[in-house]
């Protein structure tokens, strides 16, 4: 089968490989019809080395498609199902996945990622490929309902296995109430997916911030009130004190979480309000500073983190299918695999109109 691999920063090939097979029982293979790229795979393509990967390692861990074939013990999926996986390995069955904290899973696991956290045997599997071997397929599959099925809808369901679900996971984790005001801290699909979150949880004032005005006009198309073109915290706090009558928002969501972004969050939330942090610089060793003094004598919550896994996909599905949800836009480009490494290059050099780039075997 064809597969992108990682053969040193700044190298991505795709390159022929083992087809992968059902190894344990409760394993699944997919045959995959469509995968993205995430802006989390761009510190892969910038630093893998760093991250622990070795060449040849596959990557790539948003991707939905058809089931192949399933171990004695999957029951939930049959050869021929359509599903879309989630990012990641969980198991659904621990006291972590219970609550809803499927990123503290014992099990837990990333597709295409560094054999460091791949705890299920066997080569680490990337979903930028052509197949893939899905462990405890019956929780970490989830099924593509038969209205949404076809090959038309995979624009729309694809997103969810992420980065729709990220831009969600803000907006739960900030316990966003209809009616409420939100600010969105960066235009990347991320930030795409909470402004069209909010929009689904019927917020009241959706301001959308970045400086990319192609990607600003979709933020508009998916849900936002407002957009503010500009990187000045003091420019972009004043524009939303305007806008909010002096009160800040409910909710911020920083998809970018570094040190100017937080500051743009505090100077753009209300008196008891919430940031929620979603930006994956934390991979790379860039934490935030964070302003401890105003989150205290405001009363600032701050929450976000990493998504639990597939929690979100059947909620989102739901969306999807009552009219409420369709994250689409937020795939600017399709490519053939054997072109993904083109994609991350429009990805890492944001070219003018690329967003999120998906990939079809």
């Amino acid at each position: 089968m064809r597969g992108l691999t990682f053969q040193g920063n700044g190298d991505l090939r795709v390159e022929n490989l083992p087809e992968p097979t059902v190894e344990q029982s409760t394993d699944a293979v997919i045959r995959i019809t469509r995968s993205c790229i995430c802006g989390s795979d761009l510190h892969i393509f910038r630093s893998g080395e760093e991250f622990g990967f070795e060449p040849g390692q596959r990557i790539g861990h948003e991707f939905i498609g058809t089931v192949e074939a399933v171990g004695d013990d999957v029951s939930q999926f049959k050869a021929g199902d359509r599903a879309l996986s989630s990012a990641g390995v969980s198991c659904g069955d621990c006291e972590q996945c219970g609550e809803g904290h499927e990123y503290g899973c014992s099990s837990m696991s990333m597709f295409g990622w560094a054999p460091r956290i791949w705890a299920h045997g066997g080569a680490v599997q990337g979903g930028q490929s052509e197949y893939a071997r899905v462990p405890l397929a019956d929780y970490v599959l989830k099924p593509m309902p038969e209205a949404l099925a076809a090959p038309e809808h995979e624009a729309t369901v694809l997103p969810l296995t992420d980065v729709m679900s990220t831009g969600w996971h803000g907006l739960v984790s900030a316990d966003l109430q209809p009616g409420q005001r939100v600010v969105v801290i960066g235009d990347g699909a991320v930030g795409l997916s909470a402004v069209h979150g909010a929009s689904a949880k019927d917020a009241e004032q959706i301001i959308a911030i970045g400086h990319h005005q192609d990607r600003l006009d979709v933020a508009a198309q998916l849900g936002a009130t407002t957009t503010i073109n500009s990187s000045d915290q003091e420019a972009i706090a004043a524009q939303v004190a305007e806008l909010t009558g002096g009160q800040g928002a409910h909710v911020v969501v920083d998809c970018v979480s570094n040190t100017p972004s937080m500051a743009t969050a505090h100077a753009t939330v209300r008196v008891g309000g919430t940031i929620a942090c979603l930006g994956t610089d934390h991979f790379a060793g860039k934490t935030p500073e964070v302003n401890w003094y105003d989150q205290f004598v405001r009363n600032i919550q701050i929450t976000g983190g990493l998504i639990p896994m597939g929690r979100y996909i059947p909620e989102l599905l739901d969306e999807v299918q009552a009219g409420r949800l369709d994250p689409a836009p937020v795939l600017s480009h399709t490519l053939p695999l054997d072109d993904a490494a083109d994609g991350y290059r429009l990805m890492h050099d944001r070219a003018e109109g690329v967003i999120k780039v998906a990939l079809t075997p």
